[in-house]
């Protein structure tokens, strides 16, 4: 029986810096509609914006991201790319428009465009620790959690308060099964975010793979207080109790689960599992 960990979960840096000296007010009015609204308003803010031919440059090349961040944000990873693309031909010296084109790629499934995207941005800007984070996700997602340490251990140099990056590196780690270290990671980064369920199912399973149950029921709790509709945390939970022996408890979790994850069939096996257990005590 093994508990389960969550997956990666990739950083974006989509916000496009202020823009000094703007020719005027319309000019600033429409810069504001695009870089200070919601995902869900921007699309159309950056669209008058850029239909305005007030902006050239770097400044048009902001615009494009944006617009292309917030159909990304909305799931439109078409839009997303030919947006990025653009800002990329106005000015091939931005950064975010590439480490923003990575997640796309990513998203996408090319983890071997995503990594060449990070890459580039990270060339033009060596401190950019959006772009290490990313990269690492991706080379963890590739199955290479040595590469992607090492450039987890370069954005949290940059940035010693990212709570996702030392999540993720936590992941890393449990893949290369150094719980020690994973735990660390995890438990700095539920310091800096203590509302990051996804830190206390994956501490919680590295203490399960230490053999310390309570711990990680402990953590699958703080999960479940957190995100009740957590079946990761119920189904860790579900098998940390039984392999304590509480069946009862294994089996309400598990039973759980199999409601919130029904097309998975592992929960309906464990179920049944579990049930015979108790039907022979």
């Amino acid at each position: 029986m093994q508990m389960r960990s969550s997956t990666y979960r990739l950083f974006s840096c989509l916000a496009v810096a202020a823009l000094a000296g703007l020719p005027m007010v319309a000019a600033a009015d429409e810069w504001d509609s695009c870089v200070k609204l919601s995902d869900d308003l921007a699309v159309a803010g950056c669209s008058r914006a850029i239909d305005s031919q007030q902006f050239t440059g770097r400044s048009l090349a902001r615009l494009y991201a944006r617009r292309g961040g917030a159909y990304q944000a909305k799931g439109d990873l078409d839009h997303a790319m030919a947006d990025f693309n653009k800002s990329t031909q106005i000015d091939p010296a931005y950064p975010s428009a590439y480490n923003n084109r990575g997640i796309t790629w990513y998203r996408r499934g090319d983890l071997d465009r995503a990594i060449a995207d990070y890459d580039r941005a990270i060339q033009l800007n060596p401190k950019y620790e959006y772009a290490y984070a990313n990269r690492g996700a991706a080379w963890a997602t590739k199955g290479d959690p040595d590469r992607a340490i090492a450039d987890f251990d370069q954005a949290v140099r940059l940035d010693p308060k990212d709570a996702e990056a030392y999540y993720n590196r936590g992941l890393a780690w449990g893949a290369k099964d150094d719980f020690d270290r994973a735990i660390a990671d995890y438990s700095e980064a539920i310091r800096l975010d203590p509302k990051n369920e996804h830190a206390y199912v994956n501490r919680g399973s590295a203490w399960g793979a230490k053999g310390d149950l309570d711990r990680a029921i402990a953590d699958f709790n703080q999960a479940i207080r957190l995100d009740p509709k957590s079946a990761q945390a119920y189904y860790n939970r579900g098998m940390a109790f039984e392999m304590k022996g509480s069946l009862r408890a294994a089996l309400a979790d598990l039973t759980m689960y199999s409601q919130l994850a029904p097309s998975d069939p592992d929960g309906l096996k464990a179920v049944e599992r579990v049930s015979k257990e108790l039907s022979t005590r």
